[in-house]
């Protein structure tokens, strides 16, 4: 069942399971979880006029204007799934997406993780080039270093793992995210948690707080 306050914008940094936690959130309140990329897809997907004005700058290799993502966004979240509310999450947020969908009752989640703990989650994950299953040096290591444990295959330290390319993604965060958290902190819809920990637990916390809001 759906609460009072369900429509929801959730915004993480990589590493923070920003997924796992929307996916989680959602079912506990009765509502669709729904990623930019899910809205996208949505439009291509069912041929609507919108989708198809987003397939040719795609085909094009051109960046969509933001007006035709907001409207993609928006259309997405009409929908009767989402009617009853949502947990829209990304870890890149544009101001603009979420400023059309302001609504009664709308408020932004914060998980909040340091870059130093999203670089060590990132940079220790180690994927399987066999089963596709992803490791960790740390904390989900293999028994034999390199190894896959459930198949045999080798593991790969993917370039989007590395050091550089967690200091790109983490830059990019933080510049689309900065004005957007602080536009919603200073109108007092911000909810923030600390992401340091494990998904089901700020899931309930995040629960909690809106069943109180």
């Amino acid at each position: 069942m759906a609460t009072a306050v369900a429509r929801l914008a959730l915004i993480g940094p990589p590493g923070a399971e920003t997924a796992e936690v929307a996916y989680r959130l959602a079912g506990r309140l009765g509502v669709p979880s729904i990623s930019m990329v899910d809205a996208v897809q949505s439009a291509v997907r069912t041929g609507s006029a919108l989708g198809d004005e987003l397939r040719r700058f795609m085909n094009a290799e051109q960046a969509p204007p933001i007006d035709l993502v907001v409207a993609i966004v928006r259309r997405r979240l009409g929908e009767p799934d989402a009617v009853d509310g949502f947990v829209f999450w990304t870890e890149s947020p544009v101001l603009a997406v979420l400023r059309a969908l302001e609504t009664s009752g709308f408020h932004v989640v914060e998980l909040v993780l340091a870059d130093a703990e999203a670089a060590r989650r990132l940079t220790g994950r180690r994927l399987c080039r066999g089963c596709g299953r992803v490791w960790h040096v740390e904390s989900a290591p293999t028994q034999v270093d390199g190894v896959c444990d459930r198949c045999g295959s080798g593991l790969v330290h993917r370039e989007d793992d590395r050091p550089p390319a967690v200091a790109r993604q983490l830059g990019v965060h933080h510049l689309h995210s900065a004005p957007v958290l602080a536009r919603y902190r200073f109108a007092g819809s911000l909810i923030s948690v600390d992401a340091a920990r494990p998904a089901e637990e700020i899931t309930t916390e995040l629960a909690g707080r809106l069943a109180r809001s």
